[in-house]
């Protein structure tokens, strides 16, 4: 997903690692904390963060607080779904609540979002903050109302309804990688079409997703988008409905990312080409 030229990719490396560092520093004196961020992860969020930063010549200080907040809260989400859906494992290990309990990683959970917000007051713009808290707020609120609207949902939503909330449950945080880049280099007119975008791309995931996982989610009892459409036809042509939906989705995704400045959302782009690619491979029956 991170593609940069080989000066870029130095660079990136660097302010990740320092993002890495500052991550942990942050959460020193929890050992949940540490067990879950050291279990490994991609670090996406925090790489896009970086890449659209370096691009939008923001200050590296400002690059990395940005950074590290979203990953933190990406994180503190993934340490309470596992609660939630009772999970065991996560990244070929125990999950937090497996290994420490519930209430632990409940706290382990808090305490990433309480230092998610933090990291913000590092970006050494004071001007900027109240800003940037704000959106971010915003962002973890839509979030919890997703997964809350999950939680409740069972097989008899719509079509809508479900995409309402996969997009609801993943987008925000996602939208975070390029939103607060762009309030921190004065594009504000920019992130609403930022925000749309991603917001497409994360119901494409979540579809793409239950193309490869719908015979797992029938069995288990799991909401799963081609079930949903299958109730109506059959499996065969709800994949066929699901894989348009996801060209179309991802195609306007592209679309409206190749209109910010920089090319600095061109990860995303690459990121949405795989994804259409991987929903257009095999079929699903």
């Amino acid at each position: 997903m991170f593609q940069t030229n080989a000066q870029g990719q130095s660079e990136a490396s660097f302010l990740l690692k320092q993002c890495e560092a500052d991550m942990l520093f942050r959460v020193k004196d929890n050992q949940p904390c540490l067990f879950h961020i050291n279990s490994g992860g991609n670090r996406s969020r925090a790489k896009l963060c970086i890449e659209v930063g370096l691009a939008l010549q923001i200050p590296t200080k400002a690059t990395i607080a940005l950074a590290n907040s979203i990953e933190l809260l990406h994180n503190a989400s993934l340490v309470h779904d596992d609660l939630q859906d009772a999970e065991m494992s996560r990244r070929g290990r125990q999950s937090v609540w497996a290994k420490y309990g519930k209430s632990q990683a409940i706290c382990a959970g808090d305490l990433m979002i309480s230092a998610a917000y933090g990291a913000l007051a590092d970006v050494g713009e004071p001007a900027m903050i109240g800003q940037l808290l704000i959106h971010t707020n915003n962002a973890v609120s839509l979030t919890i109302q997703g997964q809350a609207r999950d939680i409740e949902a069972n097989s008899s939503i719509t079509e809508q309804e479900y995409e309402d909330i996969a997009g609801m449950k993943s987008g925000p945080l996602i939208q975070l990688t390029l939103a607060l880049p762009l309030l921190m280099s004065a594009h504000n007119n920019l992130v609403q079409t930022a925000n749309n975008a991603l917001h497409k791309f994360a119901i494409a995931y979540q579809i793409v997703d239950d193309l490869h996982d719908w015979q797992q989610d029938l069995a288990n009892g799991q909401l799963n988008y081609i079930n949903l459409l299958a109730q109506k036809s059959n499996v065969k042509e709800a994949s066929y409905i699901a894989k348009t939906r996801t060209q179309y989705l991802l195609k306007q995704c592209e679309k409206e990312l190749k209109v910010l400045p920089n090319n600095c959302a061109s990860s995303v782009i690459s990121a949405s080409q795989g994804l259409l690619q991987k929903a257009k491979a095999g079929i699903y029956e």
